[in-house]
């Protein structure tokens, strides 16, 4: 799934605190003992309230919900909305549990004419349709973001690494994470398809399952022979 900021007040704490990385050290009923994320603290002293979804730091008699905890643990260099932040961390954390779950999932082997990981950003762009960006600096392309609906442009590739930021997000990386912005999807094969298919708008790309092999008779299982006595 893809948070939005509608989402943002119903997401669970623990989950939020799950995906920055922290582990509750100690739980009694609805209350969990975890180390501040904000500080680095010999021992636990931040305490959340499954129930209520809020939390209280006993180090400094503070407490909110998840907005307030975003405030403090992020980069205000890098965010100035807290929402931005928790969905980004959020978002990534349900994409690590798709695509760990997606890995133990048996799939059906796929070929696609199109190596994806050589697919240039600005021609993926192009695919999106559009065809320039809104301005060019050097290596650095600024396109308005396709997976924002205001069509900021606030997405910005470089060229030479062919990797993205969103300058008003924090969200960035290859082609895959702009996929993942596009689709919310997680699922490997979802976003091979949604490329692939994309990319079919400004040159020819093919798409075809590999069909399964024939079990061969040696790995058939053969009826054991009843002993006559």
């Amino acid at each position: 799934m893809k948070y939005t900021k509608n989402e943002i007040r119903n997401i669970p704490l623990t989950e939020f605190m799950a995906a920055l990385g922290e582990k509750p050290v100690k739980a009694f009923e609805d209350m969990k003992l975890y180390y501040a994320p904000q500080r680095d603290d010999p021992e636990p002293l931040l305490v959340i309230d499954t129930n209520t979804n809020r939390w209280y730091d006993h180090a400094t008699d503070e407490s909110g919900d998840i907005i307030d905890l975003a405030v403090l643990k992020m980069n205000p260099n890098l965010y100035t909305d807290p929402r931005d932040f928790i969905l980004k961390y959020m978002n990534e954390y349900e994409q690590g549990k798709e695509l760990s779950a997606m890995a133990r999932r048996p799939q059906e082997p796929m070929v696609i004419s199109l190596d994806i990981k050589k697919v240039k950003l600005t021609d993926f762009m192009k695919a999106l349709g559009q065809e320039h960006p809104v301005a060019a600096d050097g290596n650095l392309r600024v396109y308005k973001a396709p997976y924002d609906d205001k069509h900021e442009p606030t997405m910005v590739i470089n060229t030479e690494t062919n990797l993205w930021r969103d300058t008003k997000s924090g969200a960035y990386g290859g082609i895959y994470d702009l996929a993942y912005e596009m689709t919310g999807s997680a699922n490997m094969r979802e976003l091979n398809m949604y490329i692939a298919g994309e990319m079919s708008n400004i040159r020819k790309v093919s798409i075809r399952e590999e069909p399964k092999e024939p079990p061969k008779d040696d790995d058939v299982a053969r009826p054991k022979r009843k002993i006559r006595l």
